[in-house]
């Protein structure tokens, strides 16, 4: 018997079978839905305490959307070639919300063409136009759910209430999306739009719904090389056609002005989150340059050394998957979108942890996957599987703290662990299933 053997029968299955035992339909339903209860009871006191845009319980009602309500107001008030002016998103946003530290910087820096529903939303008082920032937030991310879950014919129906309610009290989703009024559902639905009309053949409309994602340029890091070399020249068309449409749109919208300041907001995030000083709370970031800068503070060539390494190391297996999974099946081109998706988040320079709510349709992709490969398993997944996404649900909930305390963040780590295993799922397919079934019963 072999050490790997050992270890993996006195110190992991153990664990693993503990994770089997739990990891149930019965216990996990009304797990997550008494997380959605107290959020809920929250949200709610939170609305009926706050005053002046802070709640009883401490932090700003809505926090990140204050950027964009002050985005709305200065579009109303001061024109719109001057929403990305950092000093006067800075005068207003004090003068809106008062109670804020003066030191406080909230800019806003989103594409010019995301702008369209904030100039509606800043002329209703700040509660409301969060009440309904928070309605469109959920709407998005429920039908981008589903419309990828429709998509997925080998998923099991009786499974799907289940992976909804995770889905929801998923912490990225729920407290920093949710809670903290941030943009990810948004990106969240049109990933999964696109991913849907591909997987019905509808090309142009999938390139298309990506470019919608262009609102936050980061997110395309990987999706439009993977586009080129996995030859989806139907999809890029539609990609660069939508390209332009919100290009034409941003400068209807905001003038010359307000895209060369969106260029200049651009740079400013680029010169914060890649240079050796930052103003960023970096213990909120998960991609790999956060993590070192996190880790290693301000050694800006030691930071990007390792940055470096890791890019070497996983980005020409990516590529190696790409080309072979473009010429096979369903099973392939899912898993090609599943590792775009987890490796987006984590191969980056900016990318914070309400974003990780890609990572719902990365696991509907992986799981897919693995079921119609697996069929005997008949709907159970192995212990181990079980065990990774039990750490993508339960770290978000611990992973600031312990990264503001250590240095470290963990759901980096357990992000690129995921992205790994769904790597040996693509190039040992066969292997894979025999080991995973080998633990399932």
């Amino acid at each position: 018997m072999t050490i790997a053997a050992v270890i993996r029968r006195k110190f992991l299955s153990p664990g693993w079978e503990a994770i089997n035992r739990r990891l149930r339909r019965a216990d996990i339903q009304p797990i997550c839905l008494l997380i959605l209860a107290i959020y809920s009871i929250m949200l709610i006191l939170s609305f009926v305490t706050q005053e002046k845009g802070r709640t009883a319980f401490g932090p700003q009602l809505g926090a990140d959307f204050q950027q964009f309500y002050v985005a709305g107001v200065i579009f109303n008030s001061q024109g719109p070639g001057r929403i990305y002016d950092r000093d006067l998103q800075r005068r207003l946003y004090h003068e809106l919300f008062p109670d804020t530290a003066p030191d406080t910087e909230l800019p806003y820096v989103h594409a010019p063409f995301f702008i369209l529903p904030l100039p509606l939303l800043s002329k209703l008082s700040y509660p409301w136009a969060y009440f309904i920032w928070l309605l469109i937030s959920l709407g998005l991310y429920i039908s981008g759910f589903h419309l990828l879950w429709r998509s997925l014919g080998a998923m099991p129906e009786s499974f799907y209430l289940m992976s909804l309610l995770l889905a929801l009290s998923f912490m990225p989703f729920l407290v920093e999306c949710l809670a903290g009024g941030q943009t990810s559902a948004f990106g969240f639905f049109c990933f999964a739009l696109a991913i849907s009309c591909e997987r019905r053949g509808r090309q142009i409309l999938s390139g298309a719904a990506l470019a919608l994602c262009s609102y936050k340029p980061t997110l395309l890091a990987l999706t439009v090389p993977m586009l080129v070399i996995t030859r989806r020249f139907s999809a890029l068309t539609g990609f660069v056609i939508g390209a332009l449409t919100l290009a034409a749109v941003s400068l209807l919208l905001v003038g010359w002005q307000g895209c060369a300041g969106y260029v200049n907001s651009l740079f400013f995030i680029g010169d914060h989150s890649t240079g050796a000083a930052s103003g960023l709370r970096q213990w909120k970031y998960v991609d790999v340059n956060s993590f070192f800068r996190l880790l290693l503070g301000n050694h800006l060539y030691l930071r990007w050394f390792f940055v470096s390494v890791v890019c070497l190391l996983v980005l020409p297996l990516l590529v190696r998957f790409w080309l072979r999974a473009s010429r096979e099946s369903d099973s392939g081109q899912s898993l090609i979108w599943a590792s775009v998706l987890i490796w987006t988040l984590v191969l980056n320079v900016y990318v914070g942890i309400y974003e990780a709510t890609l990572i719902v349709l990365s696991v509907l992709l992986t799981v897919h996957v693995l079921y119609r490969k697996s069929k005997e398993l008949q709907f159970e997944l192995s212990p181990v599987h079980k065990l990774i996404m039990f750490l993508l649900y339960l770290t978000p909930w611990v992973t600031q703290p312990i990264a503001r305390l250590t240095g470290v963040q963990l759901y980096t780590l357990v992000l690129a662990m995921f992205g790994g295993y769904q790597l040996i799922c693509s190039f040992s397919p066969q292997n894979t299933k025999k080991y995973f079934a080998d633990q399932s019963s």
